[in-house]
């Protein structure tokens, strides 16, 4: 079979001939961006070609050919979505193309949590059985663990005693190992004595996913391992996710390999790291929003996307790691989150569970901000939430430089005394040691927006500034500054001006505003005229500036010390309910006592959104 080699990570898979490039790339992991979902449409899958492999390639049809940009540095380009491999080839993936993975930068959040596992082990000694009519090996098991819980009866049901693999050879007294859920049912016994009990908390998100290895007894996190989600290449929204599920239902079970396959190569790198067995993984707690958890269980999520926008379930999920095909313990139970509605899923349940009693206290505010924005509203305790799509610019892509948030990314932009524009990279070199900019991450993004607001170089209405207010503004003849210049091509890595164009600034300004203009109307529904504290919650609202955000009015005005990020709660509030069973129970509790506000259809959330698109603070007096 043809094998494909993706630089810059030198990652090689083999594929069947006729399959595509874009295809080829995610299996190995290397992730290709795909705006449109793989369908020919957006070009934003560019590649290079290995001169000597081009022969390995059908030739390019017309649309194609439509779509290719003339490239100034020359070589040979394709779009990997309609590129068919029909030999060994390489390609390189230009940090321009280069799938957006906002992965988590600073170390997990360190949560205090009582250990109290749903899942447990115990070791225990069984006599041999005696001639009949002696008792089962089943229930000598059930007896010795009930003992040593003090419990009275414990269940050991026919599939633990089927993979009996700890009894095999039983002609006297044995030490073994069961493996207990919720202190009343034997899930798997093993010889010996096993004392190691771990699990995995996994958050899925549209764009990216985060799997954390946990020690289970001591409450400690492992291992951490991150990666861009695979199903990427159907669409880099859950709108488009669903649209090829509609038109083509095998596209459910293939989306829901490629997010199972990359989270067991993930647990796979972990454990070998840590010298974790896989069978010694009894326990897992998987978070996403209600797309994600849909797909996951092999649920299609069509309802999702039409009115009434109805989950098909909405309580806590509990399956064994053998029906999702999760290479851990196959008696394993997964537990998936419960959901508040069609789109506020498991990750903001997770994401409440790590706020304290102060959160309940007051108006606070917590705010998801990526490509779904998710919006909860705790008034005195009265919880009440919303949800807007605020689509992917703000995890960077969209945006012609947008890259992901890696070493080398833009994550703040400023301009100093005198005009001249500043900027601040994520640390870190490529494989050469080159520490130049490579484009901007979303972070940067918003910043650069900001920054620019600030010095008088784009308007509150978005428009840049004319030609003659800065040297670092172009109109590219159109008579019209069009971009905004922030590193020159002699600075940056690729070799091309890393810029800000008027287009990334209008995508800034949807998603701002839809984002907004959600949360003056939850405001104006629950009565509230002053938030206390906001919290910006999931990987990319650990890297916004408050001031930024304030600048171009992403949130109601507030004192900037009252803004306060977490990080990826919703990895942290997985951790919680897969250390503690208690928290599990309270995300339940939480979901049912949510009040969710209905967006779709309000002429008022219209007005409000063209209001927003100006990027300044604008008071909430002034427009609820």
């Amino acid at each position: 079979m043809p094998r494909v080699t993706i630089h810059p990570d030198s990652r090689s898979v083999e594929v069947r001939p006729g399959e595509r490039l874009l295809a080829a790339a995610w299996k190995a992991g290397a992730g290709i961006k795909s705006v449109c979902g793989g369908r020919g449409k957006c070009g934003s899958c560019l590649v290079q070609i290995d001169a000597a492999a081009e022969g390995a390639l059908a030739p390019p049809g017309d649309t194609e050919l439509g779509l290719l940009p003339a490239h100034p540095e020359g070589g040979t380009y394709r779009l990997a979505c309609l590129c068919e491999i029909h030999g060994d080839v390489a390609i390189s993936v230009p940090p321009e193309s280069q799938a957006v993975l906002s992965a988590p930068r600073k170390p997990h959040t360190v949560t205090t949590v009582a250990a109290r596992p749903t899942t447990s082990r115990v070791c225990v000694t069984v006599d041999a059985p005696e001639v009949p009519p002696a008792r089962s090996l089943a229930t000598r098991i059930a007896q010795a663990v009930a003992a040593r819980l003090g419990r009275r009866n414990v269940a050991v049901p026919l599939p633990a005693m089927v993979d009996h693999s700890g009894l095999r050879g039983f002609d006297g007294l044995r030490e073994i190992t069961a493996t207990v859920h919720r202190e009343r049912e034997v899930i798997q016994i093993l010889p010996g004595r096993r004392e190691r009990t771990c699990g995995i908390a996994v958050d899925i998100g549209t764009t990216s996913f985060v799997v954390f290895l946990c020690d289970l007894e001591r409450g400690e996190v492992l291992d951490m391992r991150t990666a861009g989600n695979p199903q990427a290449i159907y669409g880099e929204d859950v709108i488009s996710r669903m649209t090829h599920i509609q038109q083509d239902p095998s596209a459910l079970d293939a989306m829901r390999k490629l997010i199972v396959d990359d989270i067991n190569r993930l647990v796979a790198d972990g454990c070998r790291e840590r010298g974790v067995a896989c069978d010694d993984i009894v326990d897992a707690v998987v978070v996403g929003n209600p797309t994600m958890q849909h797909i996951l269980l092999g649920i299609s999520p069509e309802s999702l996307g039409r009115g009434p926008y109805l989950p098909v379930w909405s309580d806590g999920v509990e399956v064994e790691a053998r029906e999702l095909g999760l290479a851990i313990a196959p008696c394993a139970r997964t537990f998936v989150f419960p959901m508040v509605s069609g789109y506020i899923g498991g990750d903001t349940l997770a994401a409440l569970l790590t706020r304290g009693a102060d959160f309940y206290r007051g108006n606070q505010l917590l705010v998801d901000v990526g490509t779904n924005g998710e919006v909860v509203l705790s008034c005195d305790g009265r919880l009440s939430a919303t949800s807007c799509a605020t689509g992917p610019v703000y995890e960077g892509a969209h945006i012609r430089c947008g890259v992901r948030a890696s070493p080398g990314a833009i994550e703040r932009v400023w301009v100093a005394p005198g005009g001249r524009i500043r900027w601040a990279a994520i640390p870190g070199t490529d494989a050469g040691g080159d520490k130049r900019p490579v484009g901007l991450c979303g972070s940067g993004v918003i910043s650069g927006v900001a920054a620019g607001v600030g010095a008088g170089l784009i308007g509150s209405d978005g428009a840049l500034a004319p030609r003659a207010a800065h040297p670092q503004l172009r109109d590219l003849g159109r008579g019209r500054s069009e971009e905004l210049v922030l590193v020159d091509a002699n600075f940056s890595r690729t070799g091309r001006d890393i810029v800000l164009t008027q287009q990334d600034v209008r995508a800034v300004q949807l998603g701002k505003s839809a984002l907004r203009a959600g949360i003056e109307i939850l405001l104006a529904e629950s009565g509230v005229k002053r938030l206390d504290r906001i919290y910006l919650a999931g990987t990319f609202g650990n890297h916004l500036e408050p001031d930024d955000i304030l600048d171009i009015g992403l949130v109601p005005p507030v004192p900037v010390e009252t803004i306060r990020s977490i990080g990826n709660a919703a990895g942290d509030g997985a951790r919680m309910a897969l250390f503690n069973r208690h928290h599990r129970r309270r995300a339940l509790a939480l979901a049912r006592r949510i009040d969710v506000l209905e967006l779709s259809g309000r002429t008022d959330f219209q007005d409000l959104f063209v209001m927003h698109t100006e990027l300044a603070p604008v008071t909430a007096d002034a427009l609820v």
